[in-house]
């Protein structure tokens, strides 16, 4: 069976068919997400309990940023690969805060519980992607990987346009 990953320094999930690398260089959130962009993934988005014990497994018990804040005046978090946010949350004390501006980032700490953090404080990252079989060819996995980064209205725009 082939590397569902491609690249054996990211660690596969079945339960999300998603591959996942720890980068334990500490950054602020910001640099972090780019880190994860250039290697055709984004930040962490925990939809689980046993997501959230397998991100915290592989950061090896260590604080790191998850894909989750918020930005300018809109209150609501969002997560930066563009999926839903609030399927699941770890909240320390099992309550989700009040929201801070101040702290417009989420982290996971040791223990696998969130809480807010200034966005410019520096962590380690989980960078996740969707996972890819290396059956594809090297063209159409380059494809896959750059629509995947893509906004799902945009990756729905693009598709009815090939279809016309």
């Amino acid at each position: 069976m082939s590397d569902p990953c491609g690249d054996p320094s990211w660690r596969y999930f079945p339960q999300t068919n998603s591959c996942y690398k720890l980068i334990d260089e500490h950054l602020p959130w910001t640099i972090a997400e780019f880190k994860c962009l250039f290697q055709g993934a984004h930040h962490v988005s925990i939809d689980s309990p046993e997501e959230n014990q397998f991100v915290h497994e592989l950061s090896r018990w260590s604080e790191i940023w998850t894909g989750a804040a918020f930005f300018g005046k809109d209150m609501h978090y969002v997560n930066s690969d563009g999926s839903r946010y609030g399927l699941f949350e770890n909240w320390k004390d099992g309550r989700k805060p009040p929201m801070n501006r101040a702290r417009r980032c989420i982290k996971m700490d040791q223990n696998g519980e969130w809480f807010q953090s200034c966005c410019k404080k520096k962590t380690s990252t989980v960078c996740e992607k969707k996972a890819s079989y290396s059956s594809y060819g090297s063209n159409s996995f380059r494809f896959m990987r750059h629509r995947s980064l893509e906004p799902p209205h945009r990756q729905f725009r693009e598709s009815r346009k090939a279809t016309i």
